[in-house]
């Protein structure tokens, strides 16, 4: 279970291991998201015994379509009161069973979660005590991912682990072009972009105010930047006052839109002591075969040309190369042979 830094395989592992370790008949792990304050259930690795491999749902479900947090009380109640419920099970499919309610242990980190269990006869104390054990064994691990992973002032994903994200989006643009019908339509309206955002002037805060006013704002950045963007955006700081985001949306526009709602969001913000702090914003789609480098060199030179035409603005690579205030640049990641 241990030996994987790709949560899903940690989370259908875990799943999986329940079903082998104990008389359980179905075993779903549900996760809590939060996106603008608000809390819903996302679907984890779900296993029916009999079932050859957990299944986890391979793209992230739209907003709306995820159960908000009180349609599901008796959940809610074992994992913001960390309790182990019991109870016959309620779903008219699972008649006759039996019904644990396991929760995940919080932390700053996570917003939480349940293990829901489902079995022919009542789990006994010891069969529970081993389910803990074994959660606690997995959060700890995943604690030292996020350790690693995040950076350690801002709490936002770090550089080291962008490639292994950014590796599954190309992935999946790679299925939008040439996966099946079937494929194309789970798929359609989504579509990956990545934007570098760079705090304009930050040089004169930390000269003006200090590097502990400087580390504030950045903390401040990274709140402003979680709170635009949705729980399954992906949001890294990539050293100094550089940040990426990693998101889908349907088109430029859309991606646009949302990048022009953080340059906003920032501008507006009143930093303590700093006053107001601008950002410069340039994006650009993610490819079928892109590298990571090509993909963040195509936002970098529209952040570039935000930062050199005034700043406290957002580009788009492609509009800009259609305009010609850019060259193309598709021949960079290119191999060349003599």
């Amino acid at each position: 279970m241990t030996r994987s830094r790709d949560r899903v395989l940690i989370d259908t592992t875990l799943v999986s291991s329940l079903l082998d370790l104990l008389p359980l008949t179905k075993v779903t792990l549900w996760r809590v998201v939060t996106q603008e304050g608000e809390q819903r259930w996302l679907p984890g690795a779900s296993q029916i015994r009999g079932d050859l491999v957990a299944l986890a749902e391979p793209l992230t479900p739209q907003w709306s379509e995820l159960a908000l947090l009180d349609t599901k009380a008796v959940h809610a109640r074992a994992m913001l009161e960390q309790l182990v419920v019991r109870q016959p099970a309620t779903d008219p499919q699972a008649a006759g069973q039996h019904l644990c309610l396991m929760p995940l242990p919080l932390d700053q980190a996570m917003d939480g979660g349940v293990l829901e269990l489902h079995s022919d006869q009542p789990l006994d104390a010891v069969q529970e005590r081993l389910v803990q054990g074994v959660l606690r064994i997995v959060h700890n691990f995943q604690s030292l991912l996020d350790y690693s992973e995040r950076d350690t002032l801002t709490g936002l994903l770090n550089r080291k682990s962008f490639d292994e994200t950014f590796l599954k989006a190309t992935v999946f643009e790679a299925t939008q072009e040439f996966g099946s019908a079937d494929d194309r339509r789970r798929h359609r309206n989504r579509k990956h972009w990545l934007s570098v955002i760079d705090i304009d002037h930050f040089k004169r805060v930390n000269d003006l105010y200090g590097h502990l006013i400087g580390d504030e704002v950045l903390v401040l950045v990274a709140r402003i930047l979680r709170s635009t963007f949705r729980y399954d955006d992906r949001v890294y700081r990539f050293g100094g006052e550089e940040f990426v985001v990693l998101l889908t949306a349907p088109d430029d526009a859309a991606a646009g839109a949302a990048f022009e709602r953080l340059r906003r969001n920032m501008a507006n913000f009143d930093f303590p002591r700093a006053g107001q702090v601008t950002v410069s914003i340039g994006y650009s789609d993610v490819r079928s075969g892109d590298t990571p480098q090509a993909a963040f060199d195509r936002a970098d030179r529209a952040t570039y040309y935000a930062k050199q035409n005034g700043r406290n603005q957002v580009h788009s690579h492609e509009r800009l190369v259609a305009q010609g205030a850019l060259e193309s640049a598709s021949s960079v990641g290119d191999i060349e042979l003599f």
